[in-house]
């Protein structure tokens, strides 16, 4: 069975730490106050795919291992080996204080290998320290989740964020792949001022100019980061649109400005707005779990293949747009990782918490590795089976993102 926990164990570490995450479909705020999932298509090219996708995944992996690394080490448990990537191992990079660093052949994440990890009669190692200790080198991963969240939400309020403002215009709030407003160079973020000679006073003035001029090129004076572009955007509104796409291919809303705030200010609003997903991410898992116990909604997940796709897609929409979907992710991620199923972190809490109860008395190791490969061969299984469906999905040309 050892080789076969050794294998199976490869591909859990890939799961874990970005193979799957949870998609559910709930009503919440972020940080430009509209949804922001508003990206659609499935055509990508190579950048998209794969670069994007692969650097997504890599650093939230490497966050959440150099997490449970660094508490491991700041309790002075000995970490033999910090993988970059997974393996096998094409080259060792070094050794200091006792771990070996190492370059892996699979290019996704890291990986930690502590000192007696599953092991409680190795001296000094992971297995054999006390419960507070353990505990925390567990939680670390979700932790680090949730710091690299918070610190990508705090970047993008230094650097500034598209927000619902007061004024004339008619803010965009989403663009559709191939639609006229994306050939035209309409942009996520942008304020529409002017159609023609007709300026928007109110945000429903939009609509009311450019359904009669269905069939016609019109001229758009658009605000694009705080200043008028010197030349009119110009585009011919579809006179039959497919479904909820609107003659012009946008989703408008009340004009945008975007607004920079100093760091000092934008560490507590990354802090809440992180906390604030985390909350809606749990309601929306709590509401996910009813609907699948009373049989009236099907959970909504995204693979391997589904995550490359939705990063592609919004890869696209420029660095601000990447950012927040990374943090998003990292966000999903650490709620994901602290499930009560084996052999995610939130699995090993509960056994230390049950280790409580029990006045100290650990369940039987050898009990506890048969349920940790049970649960790993389950969520292969369930990678598996989100994979084909992630397929089904791209080459339907549907996209994972909630409208």
């Amino acid at each position: 069975m050892g080789e076969f926990v050794k294998g199976i164990k490869l591909c859990y570490n890939y799961m874990k730490h970005g193979g799957f995450a949870l998609i559910a479909k709930t009503e919440y705020n972020v940080l430009r106050w509209y949804p922001f999932a508003e990206w659609k298509g499935s055509t990508m090219n190579i950048v998209n795919t794969i670069i994007a996708p692969a650097f997504v995944i890599s650093l939230l992996m490497f966050v959440h291992e150099l997490g449970h690394f660094i508490v491991t080490k700041l309790a002075g448990i000995p970490v033999e080996e910090f993988g970059f990537g997974l393996p096998p191992r094409l080259l060792t990079l070094g050794k200091l204080r006792g771990t070996e660093y190492t370059i892996n052949a699979i290019p996704f994440g890291a990986f930690v290998r502590p000192l007696g990890e599953d092991d409680p009669t190795q001296p000094g190692g992971l297995a054999s320290k006390g419960k507070l200790v353990r505990a925390a080198v567990v939680a670390a991963g979700p932790a680090m989740n949730m710091f690299l969240a918070i610190a990508l939400f705090a970047a993008m309020f230094v650097i500034g964020v598209p927000s619902p403002t007061e004024g004339v215009g008619a803010g965009i709030y989403g663009v559709e792949p191939d639609s006229p407003a994306a050939r035209a160079g309409l942009q996520v973020g942008d304020t529409i001022l002017q159609v023609d000679d007709f300026i928007l006073q109110e945000t429903n003035d939009l609509s009311k100019y450019i359904t009669p001029k269905a069939g016609e090129e019109i001229a758009l004076i658009v605000r694009r980061e705080g200043g008028v572009l010197p030349t009119p955007l110009r585009l011919t509104p579809r006179v039959n649109p497919p479904e909820d796409q609107g003659a012009m291919g946008v989703r408008y809303g009340p004009p945008l400005a975007k607004i920079s705030y100093p760091w000092w200010q934008a560490i507590p609003l990354g802090v809440r707005h992180a906390f604030t997903l985390l909350g809606a991410m749990f309601m929306g898992l709590v509401e996910m779990l009813r609907g699948m116990l009373r049989g009236v909604m099907v959970p909504e997940v995204a693979g391997p293949i589904g995550i490359a796709q939705v990063t592609g897609e919004i890869a696209k929409s420029g660095l601000l747009s990447l950012m927040e979907f990374i943090g998003l992710l990292s966000v999903n991620l650490a709620v994901v990782n602290l499930l009560p199923f084996p052999p995610l972190d939130g699995s090993r809490l509960i056994l230390i918490v049950l280790e409580i109860l029990r006045g100290g008395r650990r369940v039987d190791p050898e009990k506890e590795r048969l349920v940790q490969v049970i649960g790993m061969a389950v969520l292969v299984s369930l990678m598996l089976l989100i994979s084909y469906f992630d397929l089904l999905r791209l080459f339907s040309g549907q996209s994972i993102l909630p409208r």
